[in-house]
């Protein structure tokens, strides 16, 4: 400060003493740091607050040289800057240092200092002024250490961060560098055109867009997020997906900008639009599945059709499909559905829909169509399926089909069109398979009628109502019964009397046949074991079953226990399956558990089925039952004979016990005898009755006529 100035300051105090003591005054109050830095670098006096604010004495403060409490990377400049004001270069100084406190800690100071000079201009001392800024030092590097954070953010997350002002072609203030990364173009080639993003984003969806925006508008101070999905495209015509998740800011001046973030979402919809199509599509085969297909039965009902037309669902249901699945995988399984669903797809007419409804079963919708044209690719699809052979990686097999036809009749629902081309599917089965059926009203009666036997049996079965008969198995030269087959019977108060290969398939196609079977097994085990404890005999007990107990894997533990209960050994149960049932690699399974326990296995009705002769070796078998369809001709013709003589002569070789029947006359029963038949049964010997009318030997001269009833 120059003379002049003090004085000015100082005016009106004429006392120099007066006005020393008031230039003390006002320095020791000064909110600021103030010392007086004589020529060789000393502070030689300071005032109360730099005292206050590093912590020394005024006299520690008059031993010190001013870099004593400098921080060393600050002297440098602090030096050449006193060099220049002492050169007269400047006139004064600033700068922005750290001082040490005398507890050793570290202040930021913002310093200005000025030169005071001798009368002849040589430097006397400098007058430094510091204020303590270690707060906002502090403060500016927490806000440059947030705003380097959020630039790391910002430019690595993978999204495009932006700002830009509303509207089609508002500027854009911000981008993020992954715009290149995302379309094609950098951040100053998208600041530097406004209208850079509407020519990128799909036109169809501009129009709702601006919508949005508007509405984000009208909202004035909300915050509220919007957030938009939509296509836009790369700067090489490529598209990809993005969401758009943005609010609307003010300024102070109350223009708004819009703050936002674009994330490619193209993968997630990729995901959507897959799991769309899989909700609607067999994975196996690709075609629609049951849901898309009542879907398009649903439209097709609902579209118009010309007149003698209309809509036309055909049910297709794969033959012996289950044969190819245990013998050779479900891997192959699946192989030839996907063979078979590309054979009937391609039957197709384009604008028909072709579906898988699940396992081996397919479905077919026509639009506007005639039964005769239904008809037409009913028997395409038959001959392509059973035309060439299904190749698979181990082989090739053949797949033939049964089809049902149902038109739509007036008012007619997706429902019902349905069931009716289902039931038509079962009379085509029912008519020999490999065959098309079209939809009549009986069908459904026949349906119909099927339920309210399924319902009559379950009550049956539940109250014990079927009941057995039984039909001895005899040694056809001694007379003795060797063995004692049991035959369900069921008589209804209603229905009357079903015979067995009525009741059966329905136990079986309604889910009954476990519990009915078990309750035979006991029963027929229990009657034999009254029987034999009555009567001395030894016969065995033969019971038929049903593949489906079979499948059962606690059938084995089921049929030791009831032998066990029964007081029966093991070789006292003969088990009578059909020749097609040892094709079943699940059943000759079971059946193999059942022999190693000492229980015997019988092919019932052999010669009717799929077994061939060379096979009989292979398969878990004791004994053959030789179909009445063998036995009856006997003596009609010589080659029939011969044919029978053959079948028994391999029987015995393998050392299978073998059992004729249907025997009904004298003559059957001498030729039987002559080709060294052991057992046989028929009428001629004993008709089907109670267990208690079959003695331990029969009469040969007169059979047993017990109480009638079939076989």
């Amino acid at each position: 400060m120059s003379e002049t100035e003090n004085g000015s300051a100082l005016q009106g105090v004429d006392d120099p003493a007066a006005r020393v003591a008031q230039l003390e005054m006002i320095l020791q109050l000064a909110p600021v740091g103030i010392g007086l830095v004589d020529s060789v670098g000393r502070t030689s006096m300071t005032n109360g607050a730099l005292h206050r604010m590093l912590g020394y004495t005024p006299e520690e403060f008059a031993t010190l040289s001013w870099s004593d409490y400098t921080h060393p990377d600050d002297i440098p400049v602090n030096l050449e800057l006193s060099r220049r004001l002492a050169a007269g270069e400047i006139d004064s100084f600033e700068m922005e240092k750290r001082f040490r406190r005398k507890d050793g800690g570290w202040i930021w100071v913002a310093l200005t200092v000025s030169l005071v000079r001798q009368a002849d201009g040589s430097p006397a001392y400098e007058i430094g002024i510091a204020m303590d800024i270690t707060e906002r030092k502090r403060l500016v590097s927490d806000l440059r250490a947030a705003e380097e954070r959020y630039r790391v953010l910002v430019e690595r997350v993978p999204a495009v961060v932006y700002s830009a002002a509303p509207g089609a072609f508002g500027r854009w203030h911000y981008v993020s560098p992954q715009i290149e990364t995302m379309l094609g173009f950098t951040a100053q080639e998208w600041m530097s055109d406004p209208g850079l993003w509407w020519r990128q984003v799909d036109p169809a969806a501009r129009e709702g867009l601006i919508a949005g925006e508007h509405l984000m508008l009208a909202d004035g101070s909300s915050t509220e997020r919007r957030s938009d999905t939509y296509r836009m495209f790369r700067r090489d015509g490529s598209s990809l997906w993005v969401r758009d998740d943005a609010v609307v800011l003010y300024d102070h001046a109350g223009t708004p900008t819009i703050q936002g973030v674009l994330v490619d979402v193209s993968q997630e919809k990729d995901l959507e639009a897959q799991l769309g199509h899989d909700a609607y599509h067999d994975s196996l085969t690709g075609l629609p599945n049951r849901s898309r297909f009542r879907e398009s039965v649903d439209e097709a009902l609902a579209a118009p059709t010309r007149e003698g037309r209309g809509t036309v669902v055909l049910f297709v249901d794969l033959d012996n499909f289950k044969t190819v699945n245990d013998s050779f995988g479900h891997a192959t399984g699946d192989e030839v559905i996907i063979a078979a669903a590309g054979r009937i797809r391609s039957c197709a007419r384009e604008r028909d829909v072709a579906a898988r409804l699940g396992g081996d079963e397919f479905g077919l919708v026509l639009r506007d169509a005639t039964v005769e044209e239904a008809s037409a690719l009913a028997d395409r699809i038959l001959d392509s399926l059973h035309g060439a052979p299904i190749a698979f990686s181990g082989g090739t097999v053949i797949v033939g089909a049964s089809i049902g036809i149902a038109v739509a009749c007036a008012d007619e629902t997706a429902g019902t069109l349905l069931r009716n081309a289902d039931l038509a599917m079962y009379q085509a089965k029912a008519r020999g398979r490999g065959r098309h059926a079209v939809y009549e009203p009986s069908m459904h009666e026949g349906a119909v009628e099927q339920f309210r036997l399924a319902e009559a049996l379950q009550l049956a079965v539940a109250t014990g109502a079927i009941t057995l008969e039984f039909q001895p198995i005899v040694e056809l030269h001694s007379g003795a019964t060797a063995g004692i087959e049991a035959l369900a019977r069921w008589h209804d108060p209603e229905l009357g009397t079903v015979p067995p290969s009525i009741f059966i398939p329905v136990a079986e196609q309604a889910g009954l046949i476990h519990e009915l079977g078990r309750q035979v097994l006991v029963r027929a085990c229990a009657e034999l074991a009254q029987w034999r404890e009555h009567t001395g005999g030894d016969a065995y007990a033969a019971v038929n079953v049903s593949p489906l107990q079979l499948e059962d894997d606690t059938f084995p533990d089921f049929a030791m226990t009831v032998l066990r209960d029964q007081g029966l050994e093991p070789r006292d149960l003969v088990l009578e399956v059909t020749e097609g049932l040892l094709l079943e690699e699940r059943s000759r399974t079971t059946l193999g558990a059942l022999r190693s326990h000492g229980v015997r296995v019988a092919i019932d009705d052999f010669g009717t089925g799929y077994s061939s002769l060379n096979r009989l070796r292979q398969l878990p078998v004791d004994m053959i039952k030789i179909d009445q369809a063998f036995v009856s001709p006997v003596g009609s013709d010589e080659g029939d004979g011969a044919f029978l003589r053959a079948i028994i002569g391999l029987a015995q070789t393998l050392h299978l016990t073998i059992v004729a029947e249907g025997i009904e006359t004298p003559h059957q029963l001498d030729e039987l005898k002559a080709t060294s038949c052991s057992f046989g049964q028929g009428y001629l010997l004993a008709r089907p009755g109670p267990i208690t009318a079959i003695p331990v030997t029969l009469n040969r001269s007169s059979p047993l006529t017990v109480e009638d009833g079939s076989q």
